[in-house]
């Protein structure tokens, strides 16, 4: 079901009840869910059909000091793009998240979309949220609202302002010597 009234509070009680939610980002439409919650992820893990790590979106730069070590020369090009288009991978601190948002990986994906009202729904929720793409395991992303409708009645869809073109986030490893570019998206990054 579409939602366009009071999408903060529905989307926050969705959440805290363990359901799944569809919501605009700067880039695409995402599929997302509580991040500490295992049962909801593994909801989330059904709809991909694939079990790989799970990128969490956070509302500030200053918390990802909470999920992952970040030194200052880092944390400085970080800075530089996010808020944006990009997902960055860095190195896993021990945290209070799902194991299966890892999934054995020692890396750790963290995105902070442009995007007004996931930022305000990190604000109110005060925890991070799954960010994935709308999409079962190599199939395109879903961007048209009608489509994602009828695909994903069964759970609730917050429409807003999206990029119809997006290609996705841009994936950079910084756990590297030099950042490396793993997926190219819409975010553009000079190192």
């Amino acid at each position: 079901m579409i939602i366009k009234k009071n999408k903060l509070n529905s989307a926050i009680k969705n959440l805290e009840q363990g359901q799944l939610i569809i919501y605009p980002t700067d880039t695409l439409y995402g599929l997302g869910t509580d991040a500490t919650n295992t049962s909801a992820i593994k909801k989330i893990n059904q709809i991909k059909k694939r079990e790989l790590p799970l990128s969490i979106m956070i509302d500030d730069i200053k918390n990802i000091e909470k999920y992952a070590e970040c030194d200052s020369n880092t944390f400085n090009q970080i800075k530089k793009i996010l808020p944006g288009s990009f997902t960055v991978l860095l190195k896993a601190k021990k945290n209070n998240l799902s194991h299966l948002v890892q999934n054995n990986s020692n890396k750790i994906g963290i995105r902070i979309p442009n995007h007004e009202f996931c930022l305000e729904l990190l604000k109110e929720y005060k925890k991070p949220i799954i960010t994935t793409s709308l999409n079962t395991h190599r199939s395109k992303s879903l961007n048209n609202i009608k489509e994602i409708e009828q695909k994903f009645c069964n759970i609730n869809i917050y429409e807003g302002e999206i990029n119809e073109k997006s290609k996705g986030s841009t994936i950079i490893d910084f756990t590297l010597n030099s950042p490396k570019i793993i997926r190219y998206g819409d975010g553009k990054f000079i190192a």
